[in-house]
């Protein structure tokens, strides 16, 4: 492989890396996409990990900020299509209940005025009515969205993107990138298992990872947070039912905000209903990154997330709980940093915790920037550059 250079490279595959190789290949098949798969066993595993290990990401159109929104909404118009490219099912269209505030409600009913998706309140539908298993906070408001909404198995999509990558010709590689040099105008990537790759330019999608690998000659202005998880093993009269139940997104008042999933079958073989919050710890270096996620490092979040899940469902229907872990790479923006860095590298990185349903698009708007410097005229330029997110306090 030394001997061929690639036209471009993209670090990276996991879900926005995934895509954006897709979207290149498809004008060039001359493209190689790196990146692990996923560990078989987390606690002896050494390399890199990625978040999107995962089997149930809330996906919705829904969003108080007009930018989120459309992103989401432009990646939910393509979920069918990658399925039937791919041949993969990984999404399920269950619905998505946003729980809050009136200030909340009001938010995101006003935002529907730009971005329109369909909703239902509670003065023509109610929950209790037709799920009865969830429990809504006293004086809460809600809308819930019954179509292009519900969740997404996060590993599947990725699965789906690189089938679509590979078919379109191009080249995957299973393992990291260690190190980049420049020789004349060619880029050297040196990975972890030896091999050495060339390319003209890079596009770096690493997300958590991306600033712990010493990969990039700048510090990004990227925060990496660590957020505890809780899945809740349901009994096995409840299943069927429940599986029919849409994702949960709260936002009360005084408290930490939740995200929760219907019942999803996991590869185990079990059935769990998760459940995460705002509630981060600071993850400063590849070392805490790795601990995070091998589950080293402890979390105290396990009683609270488990009082908090059996708050919103009947604590009756769970046979215990347990905890995993993830990360979240947030901008000063709040939105992905895509930009060129030096010359001919790039970067698509910092989901901010929204990314997974977006990520196609994302994917699709950091390929273009990439490889022809054009950006969607619908959205904000300045708010997905690196000057923006230098300056932002």
């Amino acid at each position: 492989m030394a001997n061929i250079v690639f036209d471009y490279a993209v670090i990276g595959a996991g879900l926005i890396g995934s895509a954006a190789a897709k979207y290149i290949s498809e004008i060039n098949p001359n493209t190689i996409l790196i990146g692990p798969t996923e560990p078989k066993n987390k606690k002896s595993h050494e390399g890199i990990f990625s978040s999107h290990y995962d089997e149930g990401r809330i996906t919705r159109i829904s969003d108080i900020t007009f930018e989120w929104a459309y992103l989401a909404k432009k990646s939910i118009e393509n979920y069918k299509t990658i399925e039937k490219k791919s041949g993969i099912k990984f999404y399920n269209e269950v619905g998505t209940l946003s729980v809050g505030t009136k200030d909340y409600y009001d938010d995101l009913i006003e935002a529907s005025k730009e971005i329109h998706f369909e909703y239902l309140t509670q003065e023509n539908f109610n929950i209790h009515n037709n799920y009865e298993y969830i429990n809504l906070p006293k004086n809460s408001k809600f809308i819930f969205e019954t179509k292009n909404s519900g969740h997404i198995s996060a590993r599947n999509l990725v699965q789906a993107q690189k089938n679509i990558f590979k078919s379109n010709k191009g080249e995957y590689v299973n393992d990291f990138v260690i190190d980049i040099n420049k020789s004349q105008d060619i880029y050297i990537l040196k990975t972890n298992n030896k091999s050495t790759i060339l390319a003209k330019q890079v596009l770096i999608c690493a997300g958590g990872f991306t600033g712990f690998t010493n990969i990039l000659n700048i510090e990004l202005p990227i925060e990496v947070k660590g957020r505890t998880i809780l899945l809740g093993e349901i009994k096995n009269q409840y299943i069927s039912e429940l599986k029919k139940y849409p994702s949960i997104i709260h936002n009360p008042k005084d408290s930490e905000h939740t995200y929760c999933l219907p019942a999803i079958t996991y590869p185990n073989g079990k059935t769990y209903i998760k459940i995460g919050w705002s509630h981060f710890i600071n993850i400063t270096s590849y070392e805490e990154a790795i601990s995070w996620f091998k589950g080293e490092i402890n979390s105290r979040e396990h009683t609270g997330l488990s009082n908090e899940l059996s708050t919103i469902y009947d604590k009756n229907i769970f046979n215990s709980f347990e905890s995993d872990t993830c990360v979240v790479t947030l901008t000063k923006t709040k939105y992905p940093i895509i930009d060129e860095i030096e010359k001919d590298i790039f970067v698509s990185v910092g989901g901010n915790g929204h990314a997974a349903k977006s990520s196609d698009y994302i994917g699709y708007i950091s390929a273009k920037y990439f490889t022809t410097g054009q950006w969607d005229q619908n959205l904000d330029r300045s708010l997905f550059t690196l000057k923006s997110n230098n300056l932002a306090t």
